[in-house]
């Protein structure tokens, strides 16, 4: 039974291997062409749009997973049972329970390279992507940075007007209040840089305000000890949904810690976190339609339908993670509601191939 266990997770396996790589490299050029559309501001050329295409690869990989476990999972179990195999799997004693845990063993090969991908290789690629394309257009780390970005650090509120390609912030404005929330200093600094655990502000511009007035002082240097360091300023810049959960809950605590909302960072979190079991749940999905409707149809309508319900379900996911966001649903419902209501329909469709 190991041989057929192995032979059914080796046809899964080769099929979303063979159809991730056609979807990766569509969505790439399509991406490479849009990118192109921005040839010409500032110093951006078409290397860089190249190279801010590739970078970007991982994070397709990532977000086409689900989609390609699916329709790779449609394709392979309906080529087997378009030669019949699956129904001498059956005759032999192969039960559809014992297809669904080989089909599910196979998925686990996704599961892990979710994670991975996830996790180590597309943060970081989709972040150093953000900072090609910025420094190239606009000669700064990130386009958001462009109108400025506002952090709190306890009772500072802090803005950052620019970040510069050489790792120094620039155009910096500090607004300290007291414990009673009256303002109690403005310091404006020129350029702040950061190391031993402290910032480094220069050309700095101080004023104290008090019940007799407002005292102005200009310094050189002045050193600032906050919380805040460069690793929070970069998660700033970024999207959520571009983040590892690991640097999603660091930042959730930094929040938290400073009275901030977090809920958009919640939501990334938690989505972060069912993301490997969509992988699985996609895979579970396509064996009711192999042994029900998909049964004996044509290769090209397998690929037709399960790509319609592949992309219903990253279209409604997205979708449902917004509402939660706007409607104020409890965050790990609104990350999980689309997966689990997914499973559930997997769970009735088998029930009835029985």
């Amino acid at each position: 039974m190991k041989i057929l266990d192995r032979y059914i997770a080796k046809a899964i396996i080769n099929y979303t291997l063979l159809v991730l790589l056609v979807l990766i490299a569509l969505y790439t050029f399509l991406s490479f062409v849009t990118e192109l559309e921005e040839v010409g501001r500032g110093n951006y050329k078409a290397s860089d749009a190249l190279n801010y295409t590739v970078y970007s690869i991982p994070q397709h990989i990532y977000d086409l997973l689900p989609v390609a476990s699916l329709l790779g999972s449609v394709l392979g179990l309906g080529n087997l049972a378009g030669q019949s195999e699956l129904v001498a799997m059956r005759t032999a004693g192969f039960s559809v329970e014992r297809i669904v845990r080989s089909a599910l063993t196979a998925g686990i090969v996704f599961v892990v390279m979710t994670v991975l991908i996830g996790e180590v290789v597309a943060p970081p690629a989709e972040q150093a992507a953000n900072k090609l394309r910025s420094l190239a257009k606009t000669g700064q780390i990130s386009e958001k940075a462009e109108q400025g970005f506002w952090t709190r650090s306890g009772n500072a509120f802090n803005h950052i007007g620019r970040v510069l390609p050489n790792g120094q912030y620039a155009d910096i404005e500090l607004f300290e209040f007291d414990n009673h929330h009256q303002l109690h200093s403005i310091v404006r600094a020129a350029r702040a840089d950061y190391h031993d655990g402290g910032w480094y502000l220069i050309e700095v511009t101080q004023q104290i305000i008090s019940a007799e007035g407002i005292m102005v002082r200009r310094l050189d240097k002045a050193l600032w000890k906050s919380k805040l360091n460069p690793d929070i300023l970069e998660i700033v810049m970024v999207d959520p949904q571009q983040l590892s959960a690991w640097e999603l809950y660091r930042y959730i605590d930094y929040l938290q810690e400073n009275k901030q909302a977090t809920e958009r960072y919640q939501q990334a979190f938690w989505s972060k976190i069912v993301a490997p079991f969509n992988t699985l749940i996609m895979m579970f999905l396509a064996i009711p339609f192999i042994f029900g409707p998909l049964r004996s149809v044509s290769v090209g309508q397998r690929i037709f339908i399960g790509a319609l319900v592949g992309i219903g379900f990253f279209l409604f996911n997205r979708f449902f993670n917004r509402v939660g966001v706007v409607f104020e649903l409890p965050l790990i419902l609104s990350a999980t509601f689309p997966s689990f209501l997914s499973l559930s329909i997997g769970v009735v469709m088998l029930r009835r191939v029985y």
